[in-house]
């Protein structure tokens, strides 16, 4: 008895081992993440945060791809160098460093690229969210939010941050212009029924829009 039960701990032990190596992948996961040129590495602040501080790295189009590069979009204003877009280039503030601040007018919105490429295990994706001190004491906030990032995309994301002001924000590089934050997803398997009937039946019912109350 005494080798059997040694047997049984071992493998016990071996089991609680590979637990533990599920845990740690779930609950701290590894990504690869490429910082382009011009960008920065999330962050995040404090110990206890669960947002990661994303940067601004440069303005793109929302609609065009980098002709010389089609996995990244075009570039329209690097806050570098003067663009050559005179529509553009009206927008362009001067800096000391030689530089250039991006004047967005009131209720402006524009794309904002956050420097980074990521490779993430699936499920694993993640949200792109506001920050809160941007939104309340600047008034910039994004239209795309919450934005969903999916594992499988290999491009830079980018931010719609919009102007909320009646004045103009003069946007800089290198600002942590949102959050991002890492999610499992549930991707559970569909299945059709053909009937409502067959659909189990609920306390609310079809009850929505405030049904509940407020209070």
């Amino acid at each position: 008895m005494g080798k059997e039960n040694e047997n049984r701990i071992d493998e016990l032990l071996k089991r609680i081992e590979k637990l533990e190596g599920v845990l740690v992948e779930i609950y701290s996961p590894t990504i690869k993440i490429h910082v382009l040129p011009g960008g920065r590495m999330p962050e995040r602040k404090t110990d206890g945060a669960i947002g990661y501080d994303v940067y601004s790295r440069v303005i793109v189009s929302p609609f065009e791809m980098d002709p010389s590069n089609p996995r990244f979009r075009l570039t329209l204003f690097d806050f570098v160098n003067y663009p050559k877009d005179p529509v553009i280039a009206s927008h362009a503030v001067k800096r000391e460093d030689g530089g250039y601040n991006y004047r967005m007018e009131p209720k402006e919105s524009v794309l904002v690229d956050i420097g980074f490429v990521t490779e993430m295990p699936f499920p694993l994706f993640y949200w792109v969210t506001p920050r809160s001190g941007l939104a309340s004491k600047e008034r910039i906030t994004l239209t795309n939010a919450p934005g969903t990032v999916d594992p499988d995309y290999r491009g830079s994301a980018g931010v719609l941050v919009l102007n909320t002001n009646e004045t103009p924000y003069i946007l800089e590089p290198q600002i942590r212009i949102a959050q991002v934050v890492f999610q499992w997803a549930v991707t559970p398997e569909i299945l059709l029924v053909d009937n409502y009937s067959d659909l189990q039946e609920s306390v609310r019912g079809a009850g929505g829009f405030g049904s509940t109350g407020l209070k």
